[in-house]
């Protein structure tokens, strides 16, 4: 569970208890359901204090909801880019998986200094050369981006980890 989840679900027990209290004052009568918070006494403090609880609890239930990843904002000549968050990372682990070594790929793109930046990690089928493919993909990754794309991004060298038999089913879903 997230900690928007989490968020979410104490924005719900806040406001639901929020509506009791507020229902209870509009009836005049007096409901607590927090023992350990001194709420006053009087009904005009007391629908003060819910209403603020209210806004509160709204607000974090909206930021619980808007918690997704902020676009990519790739500087190009000419002006940005303006890309959801992971296209470029779903092309670049598209480019990989062409490699018949490559079992499952994950990349991580970022703008780092004026530059993109992107990270790879690589699973390979067992008994791959690590060493080799590890010069081949990162030149992959950097000419997809560059040749294809136009963009001009620093690659750094692929993390590879070298599968054993044993660990290929939970790659290969």
């Amino acid at each position: 569970m997230t900690l928007g989840c989490v968020a979410l679900v104490a924005a719900g027990v806040v406001l639901v208890a929020a509506a009791v209290e507020l229902l209870a004052a509009a009836v005049d009568r007096h409901v607590v359901i927090w023992q350990a918070v001194p709420l006053p006494h009087s009904h005009d403090g007391r629908i003060l204090v819910i209403v603020v609880l209210l806004a509160g609890s709204v607000a974090l239930a909206a930021l619980a909801l808007r918690a997704r990843p902020a676009p990519l904002v790739v500087r190009v000549e000419g002006g940005s880019l303006r890309l959801p968050p992971d296209t470029l990372d779903r092309y670049l682990c598209d480019e990989l998986a062409r490699d018949p070594d490559v079992v499952s790929s994950r990349v991580w793109c970022a703008p780092r200094d004026e530059r993109l930046s992107a990270q790879l990690w690589v699973a390979l089928r067992p008994l791959a050369p690590a060493a080799v493919l590890r010069e081949r993909l990162g030149g992959i990754a950097t000419a997809a981006l560059r040749d294809e794309l136009g963009l001009a991004a620093d690659v750094g060298e692929p993390v590879v980890k070298v599968l054993r038999v044993h660990e290929l089913p939970r790659y290969l879903r």
